[in-house]
């Protein structure tokens, strides 16, 4: 089922036709008393199903859901690590799916709405890094932008805008997230070794513009 409601979700265009190949690998028939693979599918030690709609039980607990949203969070961390950032990102989604959930559960304080705001941000951060390493500037930049809607100060997703920004060669846009970044944390020296190589960019744009200038008035 978690196959069946991951194509359900894939943005369609004209005609209903699907923006991206579906492509169903390793398929066959469940043999009678098998697992059903809707749990731990693949393998890694995730027992969550990757829709909440496949829970043979739904529980009403808070605690529950957010435990559930650490857990498999905590696996797309581990997927990440290993380089493996198609996994990841299906992980972090399918960890997004969860956290929507909690918001219609009991037992919400403010405590607790900042703690999921928070975990939200940590996922789409997270989650774009991995489209920035698989190429995908332009989700990267939504993803960042998610982010930094549970406040602005999200330093890790400044960076990343800006990095994307830098690969989609707009590099004013870039200096402007490594600068708010900087100004998060002034010691980081990553952050500064980006900041200086958009603004080299920017002066040699400007140098190349002067020398074409000067050629135009010879």
């Amino acid at each position: 089922m978690g196959v069946v409601r991951s194509i359900e979700h894939v943005n369609t265009g004209d005609g209903d036709c699907p923006t991206v190949d579906v492509i169903i690998a390793d398929c066959g028939e469940i043999p009678a008393g098998a697992d059903d693979g809707i749990s731990n599918f693949f393998k890694d030690g995730d027992i969550y199903p990757d829709w909440p709609a496949d829970l043979s039980e739904s529980p009403n607990e808070l605690s529950w859901w957010m435990d559930a949203v650490d857990s498999i969070k905590a696996f797309g961390n581990e997927h990440n690590k290993k380089q493996d950032y198609k996994m990841a990102l299906r992980k972090y989604r399918k960890a997004l799916r969860y956290l929507d959930i909690c918001w219609e559960k009991d037992g919400i304080d403010e405590e607790k709405s900042s703690s999921l705001r928070k975990t939200k941000s940590q996922i789409f951060t997270t989650h774009a890094a991995c489209k920035l390493k698989l190429g995908d500037l332009k989700g990267a930049l939504l993803d960042t932008d998610f982010a930094m809607r549970e406040g602005d100060n999200n330093v890790k997703a400044l960076f990343r805008q800006g990095q994307a920004h830098m690969a989609l060669n707009d590099i004013d846009a870039a200096v402007e997230s490594f600068k708010k970044a900087v100004q998060l944390e002034p010691n980081d020296a990553g952050i500064k070794k980006e900041l200086a190589a958009a603004r080299k960019k920017i002066n040699d744009r400007r140098d190349q513009e002067k020398k074409q200038y000067r050629k135009m008035f010879q």
